[in-house]
């Protein structure tokens, strides 16, 4: 359920959610299904990780552990 003083944390979460698709951009990946969310049990901002085939999440974590 969507309430007002969850506005900022939303904003908050879809910028970060903007700014992790430009960094797997630049990378060569994709999740498509990347979004801020609305907080649930804290006020904090959320993003929804979500949507990406495991092939691209293997592919994700092999890259993140090269450079590790």
């Amino acid at each position: 359920m969507y309430r007002p003083q969850y506005a900022a944390a939303l904003a908050e979460g879809n910028q970060a959610a903007h700014d992790l698709t430009e960094a797997l951009k630049l990378a060569g990946f994709s999740l498509p299904s990347l979004y801020g969310d609305l907080p649930t049990i804290t006020d904090k901002a959320l993003v929804h990780l979500g949507g990406a085939s495991a092939e691209v999440v293997r592919e994700l974590a092999a890259w993140i552990r090269e450079r590790a």
